[in-house]
């Protein structure tokens, strides 16, 4: 019984795997500030999202609903991310999903950006629209800068090293220590353990 027990369980996690989707934002497409799309619906647990950084130099930074444009404590925190003209490989920060339970807000800190309408949200709701939350974010004032938003766990490499050079410097990736999800962010073999999302850079 104890293997059948321990059979069943591993067929359900490959399973939960097998169907997860993995889902790909484009940042910066067309040398554009915009994620592409800059909205995704249906999200479900276990889901992964790559955003791939292809021009300029911008981030993925968590926000709330009220305040698109003002880092969360201990949010999701990409960091700048450079990305040199006529670059041919491109670095992608993937996040993985585990709590749907409420809609997760983004957007790019760098200069006007996010009041520019640089924004993204995954599964918006009827009361806390995307439309609402763009519209805020182009009426806010600028953002703060978002190289040092707070969380007590932040990995010791930057993803400057041996990315694509570009304006700019590359800031160090954050990850929160609390809230209503937490996030790892690995790069080489940092690893940085939590639960809620899961974040990584690669190259």
């Amino acid at each position: 019984m104890r293997f059948s027990t321990t059979l069943v369980a591993a067929v359900s996690a490959f399973a939960s795997v097998a169907s997860a989707a993995n889902l790909t934002v484009t940042v910066g497409k067309d040398a554009t500030n915009v994620f592409e799309p800059n909205v995704l619906t249906g999200v479900q647990a276990g889901d992964t999202i790559s955003f791939k950084f292809v021009s300029k130099n911008h981030t993925l930074t968590q926000s709330t609903f009220a305040t698109p444009c003002v880092a969360k404590p201990n949010g999701v925190n990409s960091g700048f991310i450079p990305v040199a003209a006529g670059a041919t490989t491109f670095p992608t920060w993937t996040i993985q999903v585990d709590n749907v339970t409420a809609p997760l807000w983004f957007y790019c800190a760098q200069a006007q950006h996010c009041k520019g309408g640089m924004v993204f949200a995954i599964n918006p709701t009827a009361d806390k629209t995307f439309d609402t939350y763009l519209a805020t974010a182009k009426g806010s004032s600028p953002p703060a800068n978002p190289s040092s938003p707070g969380g007590a766990a932040t990995p010791p490499a930057s993803p400057s090293a041996g990315s694509p050079s570009g304006s700019g410097s590359a800031s160090t990736p954050s990850s929160p220590a609390s809230g209503a999800f937490t996030v790892s962010i690995h790069k080489a073999t940092t690893l940085l353990a939590a639960l809620g999302v899961v974040a990584g850079l690669t190259l």
